[in-house]
């Protein structure tokens, strides 16, 4: 938030697009394992910038619940055209080129948007700024963090369908996020989505249900993974000033990473002690419950409109 608040929320997030972009391309040319790791790197704090700065120009432009939805969800069409694409590719360089090069395209695309793209408000430090507001939704982000990584790091464990077609399913209920979420965090209000949400996350990690029906397992989840950071945004909306938004998304960024980092090694963890990649889903699931239990603690308070509006030092 610091950084983009000092270079201007649209000259960072394209920027960040277009490094990104070229760091795909980079990879394309083998480079040694330290410069691969450093590209790596690279992609991942552009990744941050972009899905910070991205979602505060889309609030302080007036988008809503379901824009900002149909935002996230471009998560789903890069997990479907990745998956499609790279089996079909005579090398794993040429993988990351067409990567690249499709990255670079939807990026020029992008910029049809920046005309009607706002700058956030300036962050004031006030009490009106504080974020103690949303103290458990963050604690809900982190937890959501670790458990839907450590199901999209385990879920082909054990199965025996094709598993490109689980991440096809998977990534287009994710590109319907927006669509469908949307509404439904418009008119509950963040909190109670929230919860609706994370609930249907339980459903759709059960091991059972994966193993039985690994393609409405795929669906569901990749519908509802998404819809968390939608009702989390949301929620930021209303329970926060404007002049708030950019710096609660940063943070929330920041344990959503965190969340992100431990997921997957206590998933393997519980792998390793139980039975297998299934003691490794099951502790997913565990984590999201653990995630369902502090949202439905969290008490459904919104600010008034005129309490979101700019606030004065």
């Amino acid at each position: 938030h610091r950084v983009l608040a000092a270079v201007g929320y649209r000259l960072g997030f394209y920027a960040s697009l277009i490094i990104a972009s070229a760091t795909l391309l980079l990879l394309a040319l083998s480079p040694g394992f330290a410069l691969f790791v450093a590209l790596r790197l690279a992609q991942g704090v552009c990744g941050a910038f972009v899905f910070v700065g991205g979602a505060a120009l889309l609030m302080a432009s007036g988008s809503r619940s379901t824009g900002l939805g149909v935002y996230f969800g471009g998560v789903g069409l890069g997990i479907v055209l990745s998956t499609l694409i790279l089996p079909v590719m005579s090398s794993w360089q040429n993988g990351w080129l067409l990567l690249g090069v499709l990255s670079l395209l939807l990026t020029s695309v992008s910029f049809l948007a920046l005309p009607r793209l706002r700058e956030p408000p300036t962050h004031v430090i006030s009490m009106a700024g504080s974020l103690k507001g949303v103290t458990l939704a963050l604690v809900v982000y982190c937890l959501y963090g670790a458990g839907y990584i450590g199901y999209m790091t385990f879920v082909g464990a054990g199965l025996t369908v094709p598993l490109g077609r689980v991440w096809v399913i998977l990534g287009v209920g994710a590109a319907l996020n927006g669509y469908l979420w949307g509404p439904v965090v418009e008119r509950l209000g963040g909190v109670l989505a929230l919860r609706l949400i994370v609930a249907c996350l339980v459903v759709a990690s059960l091991y059972p249900l994966l193993v039985n029906l690994p393609y409405l397992s795929a669906f569901l989840f990749g519908v509802s993974f998404l819809g968390v950071i939608t009702a989390i945004t949301s929620l930021f909306r209303e329970r926060l000033p404007a002049t708030a938004w950019p710096r609660a998304m940063g943070l929330s960024t920041a344990v959503f990473a965190l969340g992100q980092a431990i997921g997957p090694s206590l998933s393997g963890l519980a792998g390793e002690v139980l039975a297998g990649a299934a003691g490794a889903l099951w502790s997913d699931t565990a984590l999201l419950v653990a995630a369902l239990i502090v949202a439905l603690v969290s008490r459904d308070r919104r600010l008034k409109l005129h309490d979101r509006a700019n606030v004065r030092p």
